[in-house]
């Protein structure tokens, strides 16, 4: 009765480790933000890398 009692307490904390570890997963960037960069990426840096080897090829 004790073991089967301490058996099904270890598989349900298994279980829970397991549930713990998917949502510890590291998760990337949302679509919106994945835009939001790609958009921040052409309108800032772009002209900015643009100006820099305009001036360095004079």
């Amino acid at each position: 009765m004790q073991e089967d009692l301490n058996k099904e307490i270890l598989l349900e904390l298994k279980k829970l480790n397991q549930k713990l570890d998917e949502l510890n997963k590291p998760q990337g960037l949302s679509k919106s933000m994945k835009f939001f960069a790609l958009f921040i990426g052409f309108s800032v840096i772009g002209p900015f890398v643009a100006v820099l080897l305009a001036t360095l090829f004079k």
